[in-house]
């Protein structure tokens, strides 16, 4: 029983680090949006908006990322310290895409990033196909040109699909909400800084003293 009693706890303090780490605040800024083209878009809620559609190059806790809006729903911020990373399935906020339409993301952003780098039309089709992803009916674009996004969609939705798929990972803040590369460690490109390491470095110490005091009583 007391081996059981020191798993548990392992396993309890673990989640604790893991949930800790993801749930720390990070400082997300939006410099701009480039490459982009500028349709009118209906969505639910906002209302008929000319929108900048395109890669938003985001500022991650100083590190430069390329990143698209998730989140139709919300108008970006430009900059906000209470940003956290969670999982892409899990977002946006209040509307979690669920891990199909995530999955179409990854699809997505493996298929055509590299190309939106250079190309506004590619750049803004991506952006509006995440939308619709996300969205459903409540995206609409009224201003008749979604520059390829049916088609990305079509083609990342296919059964046969066997193209590029990213790792990518949810931000999520009091701002519009951006899928980004998975921070380093979890085969992406946002560093951490080391944090999750000496975190769980610390943890592991702390459970193992703990262990050999509970075999002790």
């Amino acid at each position: 029983m007391k081996n059981l009693r020191i798993s548990t706890l392992t396993g309890a303090l673990a989640i604790m680090l893991l949930a800790a780490v993801n749930a720390s605040a990070i400082t997300v800024q939006e410099i701009g949006v480039n490459p982009f083209e500028t349709p009118i878009v209906s969505i639910t809620g906002i209302g008929t908006v000319c929108v900048y559609a395109g890669v938003n190059k985001l500022n991650v806790d100083g590190v430069a990322t390329d990143g698209f809006c998730i989140d139709p729903f919300h108008w970006s911020l430009a900059s906000s310290s209470s940003y956290s990373y969670e999982a892409l399935a899990s977002g946006p906020k209040g509307a979690a895409m669920g891990s199909t339409i995530a999955l179409d993301v990854e699809r997505l952003w493996g298929s055509y990033y590299s190309q939106a780098l250079t190309s506004p039309t590619v750049a803004a089709g991506l952006q509006i196909a995440i939308w619709k992803l996300v969205g459903g009916s409540a995206v609409t674009v009224v201003s008749g040109n979604d520059y390829g996004a049916a088609g990305y969609i079509n083609n990342v939705e296919s059964l046969t699909y066997s193209g590029p798929v990213a790792n990518l990972v949810a931000l999520t803040g009091p701002g519009q909400d951006y899928t980004v590369p998975a921070p380093i460690g979890n085969g992406g490109g946002v560093p951490d800084g080391g944090t999750t390491a000496i975190l769980l470095g610390a943890a592991l110490c702390g459970v193992a003293a703990m262990g050999r005091k509970l075999r002790s009583t």
